[in-house]
């Protein structure tokens, strides 16, 4: 189960952000994803999907926020931020082949996502920032490996 505390601090923030209150709605997405963070191998070991969901919903709030604050480097960085999380996630020694699926679709998502972005603000990054799709072929097509003890 998630911890409560950071549903309650991601309501805040999507409170937040609709009030544009936009720098409230990025401090309440980083407290959120700090207790994410804190709890995540016990909670990615209860239910992985709620988890995962939640970090995504986490790192692309925070994105969508730097995005409206004009802080496009920052919010870019959000969606590398979420693929070397999910990535270190993946590696895990304990990762079954359904938590490696979820975690394979939710990098799908934040792709298509960052894609998006990237279209509509490609002029206002810098160009060492365009890697991310490098990153990301290379996390999608690395098989899993399959350790047996």
């Amino acid at each position: 189960m998630l911890n409560h505390n950071w549903e309650c601090l991601t309501k805040e923030a999507i409170a937040a952000y609709s009030n544009h209150a936009f720098d409230d709605a990025v401090n309440l997405n980083k407290q959120a994803l700090s207790l994410l963070e804190i709890s995540f191998d016990d909670d990615f070991n209860r239910d992985v999907e709620s988890t995962i969901t939640a970090a995504t919903v986490s790192f692309l709030n925070l994105a969508e926020s730097y995005t409206v604050l004009g802080e496009f480097v920052l919010a870019n960085a959000q969606y590398e931020n979420a693929i070397n999380f999910l990535q270190v996630a993946m590696t895990r020694s304990d990762v079954s082949d359904q938590q490696y699926s979820i975690i394979i679709r939710t990098l799908t998502r934040i792709r298509c996502e960052w894609q998006l972005f990237s279209q509509s603000h490609f002029s206002e990054l810098p160009s060492q920032s365009h890697p991310l799709m490098e990153t990301f072929s290379n996390v999608v097509s690395a098989p899993k490996k399959v350790i047996h003890h």
